[in-house]
């Protein structure tokens, strides 16, 4: 079951990508097959449109392609780790990084699709570049690195769709936008297929 959105407050006062590594969300079977990362989702009207277009890419490139559900489909800001079996202590910083973030709601659009080079198979994605999205990425990554966590220097904001083996070309599209109001730490399990959301944190102001 997923936790319920949280207030910005203190952690105290509740209860008890180079590239963010694209390569990392591929869905084959790794060694570690527990993740821990923090991630955006759209609302539901967002992913169900996000969706249709990806439906419109596969069929316009007569694309072979392995689909995300719409309820997977997100952001990655940043990866905390890979595990055999995930220790509470790496939960614990992430939460702790997590509750460091401050910063005012702001919009997305995801105004460009196209394909990652990348072994094994190449993701589908869309792509945006608004600059809430890279504060976001470099305050999250401060509080991880203060807590004791690894994080990323390089970003680039995508939301994979399905992952194949043909290129697809960099292309303009219909703009997917929506508000991100916060942001997820997820731990994925079960060969990186089911999602569950351990915190949430709101974005105010």
């Amino acid at each position: 079951m997923e936790a319920r959105p949280v207030p910005c407050v203190p952690e105290q006062t509740l209860p008890i990508q180079g590239v963010f590594d694209f390569v990392r969300d591929f869905p084959v079977r790794p060694k570690r097959p527990e993740r821990l990362f923090f991630a955006i989702f759209p609302d539901p009207q967002s992913a169900a449109q996000a969706w249709r277009l990806a439906d419109r890419l596969v069929a316009e490139n007569r694309l072979r392609q392995d689909r995300l559900g719409a309820q997977r489909l997100h952001i990655s800001l940043h990866h905390v780790g890979d595990y055999g079996r995930l220790r509470e202590k790496f939960v614990y910083a992430a939460r702790q990084a997590g509750n460091a973030v401050a910063m005012p709601p702001f919009e997305v659009s995801l105004r460009f699709a196209a394909t990652f080079e990348a072994p094994r198979r190449r993701p589908l994605v869309l792509l945006g570049d608004d600059p809430p999205l890279f504060a976001l990425y470099e305050r999250l990554g401060d509080a991880m690195r203060a807590n004791g966590l690894r994080a990323g220097r390089q970003f680039v904001p995508h939301m994979t769709l399905s992952y194949g083996h043909a290129a697809v070309a960099r292309r303009a599209i219909a703009p997917v936008r929506f508000w991100v109001r916060g942001f997820a730490l997820v731990h994925s399990k079960l060969w990186l297929t089911q999602y569950t959301v351990l915190a949430r944190w709101n974005l105010c102001g």
